[in-house]
């Protein structure tokens, strides 16, 4: 296989390889990281790829990340840092394999500090066990910053790693992470791992990423994700109507994407979760009318099924359509815009094929008619529900039942006679569950 030439369908993190007509990469000169990593290249174009490579990867837009490394190579060919961008791009995949295969063969053409990159990753993508492979790739990044002081991309990466390592549950991990990107930030105030702050923190206390949310996108403002994860940190604190600011923001760098590049909602990482989050930051912040609006539009978006080899194809539970119609109900209920329910009960935007999706609507729908006063309406509604509770149970008894005898029948542990009916009847829980609560709300 020649690593240069991705297969169609070719996914790297989250994106779509082949979303549409594709361009060379370009030049996002003043909206991609003001960083400088230097390469032993000719070219000053190849450099300035590179450099635009590197601060994709700061905003973990690795799909275009691996674009701007493949434009290194066009200029500068067989460049070994080129390689090692690329397969900084994909991760462990065996993508990433055979960049490196490429980078450690032409890596005499790098300087030194470049082959100690080089020598690093192809380490790292050799070792086979994960916890073995994380710690030496740590100590390699702590020599290439301890031999090159002022090499700030070595002591980004390792903050970056020393967060992927796991910082667990000790304070003082995370505060000595904190200070590499500390030492990053007193040369390049505006460098890119403001991101890595917020990630560090986010879950732990996210106060002390507060100077870094109104940095973040300004770093990188043609990178979307870049704007969205301050919104991570204003959520959890409270801060709805300046996370939502944020996640405005995000939609907006992703839409110019989308028309500049012609690509679908969904083939975009991250689209569908910035829009959600968006959705629920609206509803929180009591702006009722733009969440329910919101969470229409990502159902009205393309969506794009993952079609296996015999045909059988799905969409994914992260789709923008499936968070799109979660947080309607949620925004309908939680609101009790009963007017509005019964608006949409017999469109697309309530309906749906499964028993899980009758069983949510009819709990909407029965709630909104008794808070309206009809109370015939509701009868009936609660009688279907009633009805359906009454065929989920049946149909959940009679899959598990035939599963439980057919392991039986193959002379099965008792562990896996209980395994093989759980998975039969795993089908109707989601609809049972729903009827169950919503017959509780409506009596």
């Amino acid at each position: 296989t020649d690593p240069s030439a991705p297969p169609a369908g070719h996914s790297n993190h989250g994106e779509a390889f082949n979303r549409g007509p594709r361009q060379a990469a370009y030049l996002m000169e003043g909206k991609t990281a003001n960083i400088n990593f230097p390469i032993a290249t000719s070219k000053p174009l190849a450099q300035k790829f590179f450099n635009q490579g590197i601060g994709q990867l700061h905003g973990f837009w690795t799909f275009e990340a691996e674009r701007s490394f493949r434009q290194v190579l066009k200029i500068d060919p067989e460049n070994p840092m080129a390689y090692l961008g690329m397969a900084l791009a994909n991760g462990s995949s065996s993508r990433a394999k055979e960049f490196i295969g490429k980078a450690v063969n032409h890596q005499a053409r790098a300087d030194e500090r470049g082959r100690m990159w080089i020598d690093a990753r192809a380490a790292y993508l050799k070792e086979t066990n994960k916890k073995k492979r994380q710690a030496a790739y740590l100590k390699a990044l702590e020599a290439i910053s301890k031999k090159y002081p002022n090499d700030l991309e070595a002591l980004a990466f390792l903050a970056l790693q020393h967060y992927r390592n796991g910082v667990g549950k000790s304070t003082k991990q995370y505060e000595t992470v904190d200070a590499i990107i500390g030492k990053v930030l007193a040369k390049n105030p505006m460098h890119p791992c403001h991101h890595y702050r917020i990630h560090l923190w986010d879950h732990k206390n996210p106060k002390r990423a507060l100077g870094s949310i109104g940095k973040c996108g300004q770093t990188s403002p043609g990178i979307a994700h870049m704007w969205h994860m301050p919104g991570h940190i204003l959520s959890r604190l409270k801060r709805y109507h300046d996370a939502t600011w944020q996640q405005e923001a995000s939609a907006r760098v992703d839409h110019a994407n989308m028309i500049r590049d012609r690509v679908m909602p969904d083939q975009i990482h991250n689209f569908a979760h910035n829009n959600e989050w968006l959705t629920r930051n609206l509803s929180y912040a009591g702006r009722v009318g733009h969440a329910v609006t919101m969470a229409k539009n990502m159902m009205e978006l393309p969506r794009l099924p993952s079609v296996k080899a015999d045909g059988k194809w799905s969409v994914s539970g992260r789709s923008s359509h499936a968070y799109g119609k979660r947080h309607l109900h949620g925004v309908l209920q939680n609101y009790e815009l009963w007017d509005e329910i019964l608006v949409l009960k017999d469109t697309h935007y309530l309906t749906g094929k499964t028993a899980a999706d009758q069983a949510k609507r009819l709990r909407l729908v029965t709630s909104a008619y008794y808070n309206k006063g009809e109370i015939t309406q509701g009868d009936l509604n609660w009688a279907s529900m009633e009805k359906l509770l009454t065929n989920q149970k049946t149909g959940k008894k009679t899959a598990g039942d035939k599963a439980e005898a057919k392991a039986k029948a193959e002379k099965k542990k008792a562990t896996d006679v209980r395994k093989a009916r759980s998975a039969a009847e795993r089908s109707y829980n989601t609809a049972i569950s729903a009827l169950t609560r919503g017959i509780a709300e409506v009596k």
